[in-house]
Order: structure tokens, then sequence, then C-alpha cells
């Protein structure tokens, strides 16, 4: 197997018994925060990445809040639909991707339910209480999330062990809470502490 970059396209592609197939990368939320999204032919800096939108009812992240670099609008969002290609950098066709949210059906629908990912308390079945979600992680293929990370901390000052969840553990992502299967949260990976603050979720 070994991958080539198509032209004009720009995008990495593995041959494999005579098969293209487009190669996922997996990108974690916090470092994304600020990545540039530039224009495809130029390269000029169109606007920065600020956050993501999930859809909670599929765990897609279907846009990302950005900060647009010349255009007057508000509550800038880049659907994730049209970017060409993520590499270092995100680089969408032209500026016609960058839109107001409300502006967006799709966007609007998931944003009207306030059901947020990161900054979510995460619980189990039992009620078993894992902290709140500091970070997730997704393919930049599909852009559905693959896992989310929560930390519990002591009194809001003292982080305590993190812990590592696969998006197929949760039953159900609510306003206030991140529903978690109790069986495939026991087979969840533990990592050890360090000081990572919670991130609260953009309104």
């Amino acid at each position: 197997m070994y991958c080539i970059l198509t032209s004009p396209e720009r995008k990495f592609f593995c041959l494999s018994e005579k098969i293209l197939y487009p190669v996922a990368v997996t990108k974690e939320y916090r470092s994304i925060i600020g990545t540039p999204v530039l224009h495809f032919d130029d390269g000029s800096l169109v606007a920065i990445i600020r956050d993501i939108i999930v859809d909670p009812d599929t765990g897609k992240v279907e846009a990302f809040w950005v900060k647009p670099m010349g255009l007057p609008l508000r509550h800038a969002v880049l659907q994730s639909q049209d970017i060409v290609e993520w590499k270092k950098n995100v680089y969408v066709k032209d500026e016609s991707a960058i839109a107001e949210a409300g502006d967006i059906i799709r966007i609007a629908d998931i944003l009207s339910r306030k059901t947020y990912v990161i900054g979510n308390r995460v619980t189990g079945q039992s009620g078993a209480r894992y902290g709140r979600v500091y970070s997730a992680d997704f393919d930049t293929e599909s852009f559905y999330l693959k896992n989310i990370y929560a930390q519990k901390s002591l009194f809001g000052l003292f982080p305590q062990k993190k812990r590592v969840f696969s998006f197929d553990s949760i039953i159900e992502i609510l306003p206030n809470v991140v529903l978690i299967n109790d069986d495939a949260a026991k087979k969840e990976k533990v990592i050890e502490p360090n000081l990572v603050e919670d991130r609260p979720a953009s309104a």
C-alpha cells in the first residue's frame, strides 16, 4: 500500500489493489482551536477556527465556529461539508464557505437545542460521575466523533484522573449530561492526572 497526492484536488489517497480511498486524519479538539482556514487556490487567510458545533443526535461535527477575516458576520460558521482539505491548515474553495449560523437551517436547529459536548458533565447509567468533557477527537473524512475525554476535579481546582470514552459508549447527549453505558465505562481507559482545565462550551 502507498499514498499519493492528487492534483488539482490536493487530497491524499492510499492505493491498495488498484482501489483509491481517502486517508482520514484524527484531529483532537484542543489542537484545532486557532487553526487557519485558507483559500484553496491562493492560500490567503479566510478565517480562524474558534470552536466546534456537534449534532448531539449523531455525534457529527457539523460545523465550526470561526473568526472571519474581512466578512462582517457576527456568528460566522464553516460547515464541515465545505472543507476541501484538512492538513496542517484547513482549505476551503473561497469565502463563500463562511456563513452566518442563523442562515443555515441545519446549524440553527442544532444550536437551538443548546446541547453541547465540550464542557458537559459525563455520567454513567448508575449515576457514577466522571467529570466534564474537556476534549474530543474526530476524523477529517466523516467528521464523526471517535472519543470524548472527561476529567473530574476536586473543588474545581485540583484535577483528578482523566478518562477516555469511545463514542460508541455514549447512550445519549442531553443538555446537562452525556450519559455513558456503565458496562462500557468499566472498560474505558483511565489517564493519570495533570493540569488540564475544563473548557466551557461556546454559546
